[in-house]
């Protein structure tokens, strides 16, 4: 009992703060205390409904009992130190990451190089002063005030929570980094970027380049430099906005960036133009799927690839062959990274900082080919197994004949996903809505199991699974409310009955027999291996229901502690419309009869949801 209170206990800590541990507390609390009040306020309450859920099961502690066990857990737990989730990584680590509950922020600047700025407008006005020398008719007719003005500016935007931030990026437009663009730092799993100074549970700087015209009284900043820039366009006879030719502005910037100490003009050969001749960085993103041995390659695809080179930059997302291919460049070399983010979601280090695979070095003529491994680049291999799960489950749903996970609303742009590259000993994965309260990650899954073991690549692509199926639940309308009152008076035996069935339904899809092989398969959360005495009192509530009812596989033929599962035909599609938006166990059986006809829906139904709870 107390073990599993500690469980319990351990989910409501998902989230990682000292603040939100204290808000999870009270309402918890409140939820013990007026458990029939917070009922009615969800749902009008029926004998029948009443009677299921408040009767305990046999063999399962009363409600009070359990809320006795576990209040005594949260006041000892919240003196906890809170967590804190900045570290970093080695590009060869192959253990657990030195991230920790407790591990302090740290000052990224000091692991990267600061560059000098070579389109700062003073750096520009030199270039031109010394062109002149050499050259006194570059540019004539106009001073070097005049030629050279402010036409962007640097900044670094604060955003005080994901409202903010998705303003900038969803409404304006901007392409926002966690990292400064004047420094260079490590490549591949390189540092964590959160600044310092900034609480860790709070969004950190966000770095990128605005127009000179840009109305920058929405968000707190902070203008870094102002810059003189200008974008090459298609058209090379054109001129460019400041009224500069093609060649005139590689000629000016050429010497700003040899007064700067970066490069082309004691580096370069021939003149600009051979020089900086156009080409268009591109690459194969591919994925070490480490389930069968020996591993097996896979393209990645949809994954955001941002090219750089100083203050321009393109994002492309790699197409089914995991290949990319940017906008033009005129340079010998670029900076390219991957940002695990896309439109509907975006998967964060820990509850906050956003996950990358930190920008290395492309020269022109090759090309960016890169292979994720776990040995190499092992918190961008947990993020890539996760980004398999998402891409899965929100663009190839329509084959389960199941729903989107994730709506965006107004103030949720993007669901935000924990990968955590970590042992879940302490923080179970979990979906646990209270963490939009303060903007943090509502769904964390973990690169280890409890006990250290690290998961390979169909672990965590059933885990991430697993939680979104959680998401999409709740999106339908069910609570944590109700996940709260079933866990203390019996065991959440709806929400997670159905991410089990969805888990399993994808997962042994996407690995089938055929690539895994006949020991490996079906996946290990199928749980038809589970005798009634497990369902009925250790399951937690992860039952093979979902299973049992689409399959035509009855475990208990040929031994009678197995379920004696005659039930089959069901669809998961089915049994997602037939979930209740705010109800029981008993309830989803009542829906599932009333809108379907299936020859096992009588006794055979009755005795699956009868005995598995």
């Amino acid at each position: 009992m107390e073990r599993k209170a500690l469980e319990f206990m351990a989910l409501v800590l998902s989230l990682g703060n000292a603040s939100s541990v204290l808000l999870n507390t009270v309402c918890l609390f409140l939820f013990v205390r007026f458990r029939d009040f917070f009922l009615l306020l969800s749902k009008p309450l029926t004998s029948h409904y009443y009677d299921q859920l408040y009767t305990p099961p046999r063999n399962s502690p009363s409600f009070l009992r359990k809320a006795k066990t576990f209040l005594p857990v949260i006041l000892v737990l919240l003196s906890c130190e809170k967590e804190l989730e900045v570290t970093t990584t080695t590009s060869k680590q192959s253990e657990i990451s030195q991230e920790t509950e407790n591990s302090p922020a740290i000052d990224f600047f000091s692991q990267g190089t600061k560059l000098e700025n070579p389109y700062t407008v003073e750096n520009m006005k030199t270039a031109l002063s010394n062109i002149r020398k050499k050259s006194s008719s570059f540019l004539q007719g106009k001073k070097v005030g005049e030629a050279i003005k402010t036409t962007h500016y640097y900044v670094r935007f604060l955003p005080e929570n994901d409202f903010e931030k998705a303003r900038l990026q969803e409404d304006d437009g901007l392409t926002l980094f966690d990292m400064p663009l004047d420094y260079e730092f490590p490549g591949g799993d390189g540092p964590v970027f959160h600044d310092a100074n900034i609480p860790t549970d709070k969004i950190s700087w966000q770095y990128t380049v605005v127009p000179v015209d840009y109305d920058l009284k929405k968000t707190d900043h902070e203008i870094l430099a102002e810059l003189f820039l200008d974008q090459d366009p298609e058209d090379e006879t054109a001129k460019v906005k400041n009224g500069l030719t093609l060649k005139e502005w590689q000629t000016l910037e050429d010497e700003a960036l040899r007064i700067t100490g970066n490069g082309y003009g004691n580096t370069e050969k021939g003149d600009g133009l051979s020089a900086r001749r156009k080409w268009y960085p591109d690459g194969t993103i591919n994925y070490e799927d480490n389930t069968t041995n020996p591993s097996r390659t896979l393209p990645l695809q949809g994954v955001q690839v941002v090219v750089k080179r100083w203050f321009k930059w393109s994002t492309k997302f790699t197409d089914a062959r995991g290949y990319f291919r940017a906008r033009k460049f005129r340079s010998k070399k670029v900076k390219v990274a991957i940002k695990w983010e896309r439109a509907d979601w975006d998967i964060r280090v820990g509850s906050y900082g956003q996950a990358w695979y930190n920008f290395v070095e492309l020269r022109r003529g090759n090309n960016w080919n890169l292979t994720i491994r776990r040995a190499w680049t092992p918190s961008n291999w947990h993020w890539a197994s996760i980004h398999r799960g998402a891409m899965e489950y929100f663009y190839n749903n329509g084959r389960y004949g199941i729903r989107r996970p994730y709506k965006k609303s107004i103030f949720e742009k993007r669901l935000h996903i924990a990968g955590k590259y970590k042992d879940n000993r302490w923080f179970p994965d979990h979906y646990w809505t209270w963490n939009n309260i303060i903007w943090s990650a509502p769904v964390g899954v973990y690169s280890h199991d409890g006990n250290g073991n690290a998961r390979d690549s169909r672990q965590i692509f059933a885990t991430t699974i697993h939680e979104l199926a959680h998401v999409s639940h709740w999106e339908i309308g069910y609570s944590t409310t109700q996940y709260i009152i079933e866990a203390l008076n019996d065991d959440p035996f709806l929400p997670e009955s159905w991410a089990v069935g969805v888990e399993h339904a994808i997962t042994n899809r996407v690995y089938p027999e055929t690539i895994v092989g006949a020991n490996l398969f079906p996946h290990e959360g199928n749980l038809q291996w589970q005798t009634l005495r497990i369902i009925q009192t250790e399951s937690k509530g992860y039952t093979p229901i979902v299973i049992d009812m689409m399959d035509d596989f009855n475990q208990g033929v040929t031994d009678t502690t197995f379920p004696n599962d005659r039930v089959s035909g069901y669809t998961l599609g089915q049994l997602e419309n037939a979930l209740p938006k705010a109800g029981s166990w008993w309830e989803w059986r009542k829906r599932i009869r009333d809108k379907y006809t299936n020859s096992t829906e009588g006794a055979e139904l009755d005795y699956l949801f009868r005995e598995y709870r």
